[in-house]
């Protein structure tokens, strides 16, 4: 058997069948995989490829197919094809007559006259003229809702203003506190400074009084006592000036505490001129807010009389 007779048998025929379908399934297949990025997607979209070549291949051979000339066969259907493009162009053509007629009638039947078109091209100009005026309250909602917006940051800010307001003061209360506890610290410290310096001008006073009692008794003991009294005094000075740069300290650390409490107060007071601002910026906002309702009014007032 040629190849020629092969390829127009039935047995090739229905080879090639089973070729198509196992084929377009591996193909599919092949595809699936590398779709959805699955193992070995690569090697089964190569197989799959390959097969669909293979497929091309071997349909080159399939043989074309066949023209009969049915009107040798049955004479009545010879030239049948050449009068049935004939009719089709008439029915075309009066097709097209009949649907002009029925157009013009349609118009005469609904007395559509040029003032009809005129006031269609009006008609048409008035709605371009609402839709541009609906641009505008869309536009004009936008702003709103940009400041209802804005407005809700503002009572945001003015929470947490409030806030630190408060924390502000509650700090101020402790530093206050503390500043009148060291305060108390350093006015007893003083105060026992001062009792010990006196004691110890008594004692001095009564050591003194000794000594002159003891030196009217000899020359000799009242040089030894005058020496230790030198030596008690210049020791009592030492602790005196030791006394005098504690109280310094405390004074010092006083005056930082006094410092710290002034500033703390003008904090406070920048604070309140900043709420008086914000609070005034806050009426301009509101008024432009009112000022824009109006405007948005008018604008629904025009657009309604435009559509009566």
């Amino acid at each position: 058997m040629s190849f020629s007779e092969l390829f127009v048998s039935k047995g090739w025929k229905k080879f090639m069948g089973f070729i198509y379908g196992w084929g377009a399934a591996i193909v599919m297949v092949g595809a699936l995989f590398k779709i959805e990025h699955l193992p070995g997607a690569t090697i089964m979209l190569t197989v799959g490829l390959l097969t669909e070549a293979l497929i091309f291949f071997l349909s080159a051979f399939e043989p074309p197919h066949v023209e009969y000339d049915w009107g040798l066969v049955y004479p009545e259907l010879d030239g049948i094809e050449e009068n049935l493009n004939v009719l089709d162009k008439k029915a075309a053509i009066s097709s097209k007559k009949s649907a002009l007629e029925k157009f013009d009638a349609m118009i005469e039947n609904a007395e559509i006259t040029p003032e009809l078109f005129e006031k269609l091209g009006h008609g048409l100009q008035n709605l371009n003229n609402t839709a541009e005026k609906l641009q505008d309250v869309s536009d004009a909602t936008v702003a709103t809702n940009n400041y209802v917006a804005n407005f809700e940051k503002a009572s945001e800010k003015v929470s947490s203003f409030a806030d630190a307001y408060g924390s502000s003061a509650e700090r101020l209360k402790v530093e206050a506190d503390k500043l009148a506890r060291t305060y108390e610290k350093s006015a007893s410290v003083v105060g026992d400074s001062g009792e010990q310096l006196a004691s110890t001008y008594n004692k001095l006073i009564e050591n003194m009084n000794k000594e002159l009692e003891m030196s009217t008794s000899g020359g000799k003991t009242y040089n030894e006592q005058l020496s230790i009294m030198n030596k008690n005094l210049t020791a009592l000075n030492a602790v005196y000036e030791l006394q005098l740069q504690g109280t310094n300290q405390q004074i010092e650390a006083t005056k930082a505490m006094y410092t710290g409490l002034d500033e703390i107060l003008d904090n406070m007071k920048q604070s309140a001129e900043d709420t008086r601002k914000y609070r005034e910026e806050i009426s301009k906002l509101s008024h432009n807010l009112a000022a824009m309702n109006t405007i948005y009014g008018n604008m629904l007032s025009a657009m309604n009389f435009k559509a009566d």
